[in-house]
């Protein structure tokens, strides 16, 4: 299952639009609802998948890292999965919270999934 989110920061950012290619080729099932919260439940229901938010210059950041990724972070990390804040390619839970507004791009779900989207597109180096 793969969630891609932000699907505009595809354009700007042309390793992304290579992962959601990789994951439409290797026939994930696409679950998208352009929501978290739908599809991390649908994660957890599956045991498996990842939902994808990258962002780009002209596509910013939409989630609020105190209020949605943040606490589903740690619910999937606790679980046995894995999150990426999108920048450096470590865990969002890494990411220091500065404000009650605060917008983050985020990766999360299986494990190996967080990893292959670290390593496609260039981040944890």
């Amino acid at each position: 299952i793969f969630a891609p989110a932000n699907m505009r920061a595809a354009q700007d950012l042309p390793n992304y639009a290579k992962l959601i290619d990789y994951w439409m080729t290797n026939k994930y099932t696409l679950r998208y609802s352009g929501g978290l919260v739908p599809d991390i439940c649908q994660q957890f229901t599956k045991r498996q998948g990842v939902f994808a938010n990258p962002t780009s210059e002209s596509s910013p950041a939409k989630l609020r890292l105190a209020f949605e990724a943040a606490p589903f972070g740690l619910l999937v990390e606790k679980a046995g999965g894995k999150t990426s804040d999108g920048v450096s390619g470590a865990s969002i839970l890494d990411t220091k919270i500065t404000g009650i507004d605060q917008r983050t791009p985020l990766c999360i779900g299986s494990a190996s999934e967080v990893d292959r989207f670290n390593l496609v597109l260039g981040l944890g180096k």
